[in-house]
């Protein structure tokens, strides 16, 4: 049996379980959720899954949560840090609160726009054809994400329906899906996203210093515990220096 971490400080976690109700009276609609809960109880294997450093249990659908409230709180805060008012830090504040809008959309309806997400960087930036399923993700749905969430996209490679194009994942982010789900450390998630942002929209200037340095930090983090709290350490361990050297660089 796989142990997970425990923070003794506070040994619970949340448990989320999603389903859907139908339309109908509020006593009807709590009705038929709490039948449909107790069936998820009853019939579905709950799964556990870290997400941000924190550990949930769940349903797959409810899953899809796991986390968020945790990256809007930090999305929400990157948009008061930037108050220059300059072109280019109005045009980062429009990005963070585009983000926090998405992050505001139901599990399984966020779990598409990462799929979409994911197919349309197969299109547009890696030229692969498309089949079926990229086509209809792409064709469900009016919402676009332009930024990165390794986080959840890892788990779109999992389960049943799960996609089988992890190279696109790869291409991303770095690393496999399953990887990417070891590495827990909020920090490391965050330069995983920067990555993905860089990668799916036009290259910037300094986009090749950028990869140059990722590179180097992939390379030292492959070294690491996937849970390493390496920025603990100091300048003599290569992974918290290259995540300095690579944090460093404005882009």
């Amino acid at each position: 049996m796989e142990t997970l971490p425990v923070d003794q400080e506070d040994p619970t976690c949340d448990a989320i379980l999603l389903t859907e109700s139908t339309m109908g009276s509020v006593d009807d609609r709590k009705i038929y959720s709490y039948h449909e809960l107790k069936q998820i109880l009853e019939e579905e294997e709950l799964e556990v899954h870290e997400a941000i450093g924190e550990l949930y249990v769940g349903n797959p659908r409810g899953l899809g949560r796991a986390g968020i409230p945790e990256r809007l709180r930090i999305v929400e805060e990157d948009v008061h840090t930037v108050k220059e008012p300059n072109a280019e830090n109005k045009a980062k504040i429009a990005e963070r609160k585009d983000s926090v809008s998405i992050l505001g959309i139901e599990g399984p309806d966020y779990k598409r726009v990462r799929d979409r997400f994911l197919s349309i960087f197969k299109s547009d930036k890696m030229e692969e054809t498309l089949n079926k399923s990229d086509q209809n993700f792409i064709a469900g749905g009016n919402v676009i994400a332009h930024w990165g969430d390794a986080a959840i996209e890892a788990l779109v490679y999992d389960g049943a329906g799960r996609r089988q194009d992890q190279y696109v994942f790869e291409e991303l982010y770095g690393l496999h899906p399953s990887d990417v789900q070891k590495n827990t450390y909020k920090e490391t998630i965050e330069v995983f996203n920067r990555h993905a942002r860089v990668k799916a929209n036009d290259p910037p200037a300094a986009a090749a210093e950028f990869y140059r340095r990722f590179s180097v930090f992939l390379a030292a983090l492959t070294r690491e515990d996937p849970g390493s709290n390496y920025l603990s350490y100091d300048h003599t361990n290569p992974t918290w220096a290259a995540y300095w050297c690579l944090h460093g660089l404005e882009i």
